[in-house]
Parts: structure tokens; sequence; C-alpha cells
């Protein structure tokens, strides 16, 4: 791979990762909406990552990048509380929460987060090298 080959590499997973930090940020957005017993609930969202397949290479060979191929749906099912104040309560005082984990959610944040800054950190230094080529001529 040569310099050039690193950037746009770097950026799609910059592309990825901000994706799946979009939908961290709905699922966090969402985590306490109750919806009556029999209802379905909000899904939790999580991005589908794969090598770019536009750009195939051969087995051993340097990738092309990456990009988000789907949205994974959680369960609609949800978790069912007992909360016969809620204003949504069916009339067993039931209500349903999503089936999204605020400590996953999280962990799922710190390691995108941490992606994404790798990435962008890729992209600096190949931006960096690519300089100092220019100036070495000069």
């Amino acid at each position: 791979m040569s310099l050039f080959g690193s950037i746009p590499v770097s950026a799609s997973g910059i592309e990825a990762m901000q994706t799946w930090i979009d939908a961290i940020a709905g699922n966090l957005a969402n985590i306490n909406d109750a919806v009556p017993g029999n209802a379905p609930t909000y899904q939790e969202q999580v991005p589908v990552v794969a090598p770019d397949a536009a750009v195939p290479t051969a087995p051993g060979q340097p990738g092309t990048g990456v990009s988000v191929v789907a949205v994974a749906l959680g369960s609609s099912t949800g978790k069912l509380a007992y909360d016969p104040s809620n204003p949504l309560a069916d009339a067993q005082g039931y209500v349903r929460y999503p089936d999204v984990s605020l400590s996953q959610q999280l962990v799922d944040l710190v390691e995108a987060q941490q992606s994404y800054q790798a990435n962008a950190t890729a992209v600096r230094r190949a931006v960096s090298a690519y300089q100092s080529a220019l100036t070495m001529g000069s």
C-alpha cells in the first residue's frame, strides 16, 4: 500500500466509527422511552461494518477500507416494568422499555471513540509524511 492508499482506508474507518457513534447517541436518547405494555419498543441500532467490497483485493493483500453495510436492529420486545402511575401503563399497570443496556452503550462509545481517534491519527501522520516528502526535493 502506498502512502496515498492509507488516507482513504483511514477515512473509511472514520466514517464507519462516526456512524457507530451516531447510532449509540440514538440508542442513549431512546433508552427510557416507555410504551404501553402491549406495544413494541424502540429497537437498539448497531451498524454492521465490513471490508469494502467495491475494490476486491487478493488474499494477503492490504485492504481498501471498510463500510457500513447494514444496521442491525435489536429486539422490539423490550423489558416489561410494572408502573401503574405511568400515563402509558396498560390496563394491568405495565409499561415496556427498550432493551438497551446503558453500560454496553458506554463501552461501545469508548471503543468507537478510540477507533475514530486512531484513524484520525493515521490520516494526520500520512498527510505529514506526504508533506515531508514534498519538501525533500526543494
